[in-house]
């Protein structure tokens, strides 16, 4: 059998979070694969520097754009169309993730992390169905969950409201996909486990071995091979597959594996 080849020629291609980290690596995947990528980030700084080094290798637009106002989606939706082209593939990684235990959890707290995780992931979508993919009647949309979106995390990496919110997305992908089926329209979602990122290692500090010794396969995901997974997803490669949770983590979740060796101290440098 001839390994399949994943191509995105042509195809514009939305990336939020992507200035850094998993969503980098995804607009990365992408651009090499012949996708027209829009990349989306509230840091406004590092996404200019990012775009510009993808920029290097094929098509790139970059949109500076804080996702907790949904009044201004659409906006940029419409801006987008106009200016790049009809959207083929959402890819949403863009996410805060603050440790917090239950009992500590403000409301605000509570409505900030739900606000970008959840709300302005749905209402970007929504957009991007509505203007583009319905119209077009085709389209790929892969979300981010989580696997403490999927299963309980022992202190010290517990978090109600960032499991809340990345349950949330698992439900919400697996509506969509039922509900937009008929518009030939998939929605996918990842659950990812432990990544090396500069967001998980600010977290880890020194401490990768004791983060790693509770992975049955030894380590944490690169983001690459998290991107590499995610863009197959959402390619025709897989065109008959929606509506499903993919786990990416070492065989944590399977194992119930949980890093809990964090100090206080980490977790609060980490929420600040």
């Amino acid at each position: 059998m001839v390994p399949v080849e994943v191509r995105f020629d042509n195809k514009v291609c939305v990336v939020t979070g992507s200035a850094r980290g998993i969503g980098y690596a995804i607009a990365d995947e992408l651009v090499q694969s012949g996708g027209k990528v829009v990349m989306i980030d509230i840091l406004a700084d590092r996404l200019a520097e990012s775009a510009a080094e993808l920029a290097k290798k094929g098509a790139v637009r970059a949109y500076p754009q804080d996702l907790r106002k949904i009044s201004e989606l659409g906006p940029l939706v419409e801006k987008i169309r106009a200016e790049v082209g009809e959207i083929d593939v959402l890819i949403q990684p863009a996410a805060v993730g603050p440790q917090c235990y239950a009992e500590d959890i403000t409301e605000e707290q509570w409505d900030d992390v739900f606000a970008v995780n959840t709300k302005a992931l749905f209402f970007l979508m929504r957009e991007v169905v509505g203007q583009s993919m319905r119209r077009q009647g085709h389209g790929s949309i892969v979300n981010f969950s989580s696997i403490a979106g999927i299963a309980g995390m022992r202190k010290p990496l517990c978090s109600a409201h960032y499991s809340g919110s990345k349950g949330a997305v698992a439900a919400i992908t697996r509506q969509a996909a039922m509900e937009w089926a008929e518009y030939g329209i998939r929605a996918n979602a990842v659950a990812s486990g432990g990544v090396l990122t500069e967001m998980t290692m600010g977290l880890i500090g020194d401490d990768l071995d004791k983060a790693t010794a509770l992975v049955p396969t030894g380590r944490l995901s690169d983001p690459e091979e998290v991107a590499r997974l995610v863009v197959f997803y959402a390619s025709d490669a897989a065109a008959n597959t929606t509506g499903q949770i993919f786990v990416i983590d070492g065989g944590g979740y399977g194992a119930q594996a949980d890093p809990g060796y964090l100090t206080s101290e980490q977790i609060a440098a980490y929420a600040r």
